[in-house]
């Protein structure tokens, strides 16, 4: 049962708020003949989760924090990442339903 969640919703426009300003920058990158997401900022979401959770080496911590806080797009999603991490270990568990397990390791099986 899948349940609405407020805060989960809110993050998740604010996410794809940021997203597509990211997109709209990196079009503009494009176009003065520059490609993607500067380094920084490839180097900083590719390692967000370790970086969250502590699982990097200090010199790449203290790259991304450098980043951080010269990036406002970056540091938004960084934001919006931990917040969404606490909104979801805030949520209660829930028991899954009477065959759940075995139905999902039957699909992975068949694939």
């Amino acid at each position: 049962m899948l349940v609405y969640c407020y805060t989960c919703t809110w993050l998740e426009v604010e996410f794809q708020a940021k997203k597509k300003m990211m997109s709209l920058k990196s079009r503009i990158l494009r176009l003065l003949g520059r490609s993607g997401l500067p380094h920084p900022c490839e180097e900083a979401r590719a390692n967000s989760s370790d970086y969250i959770d502590g699982e990097i080496d200090a010199t790449l911590e203290a790259r991304i924090r450098a980043h951080l806080s010269d990036c406002p797009l970056c540091e938004a999603f960084f934001r919006t990442l931990r917040e969404t991490i606490a909104a979801l270990r805030g949520m209660p568990s829930q028991a899954a339903p009477a065959g759940f397990v075995e139905r999902v390791r039957e699909n992975i099986g068949s694939q």
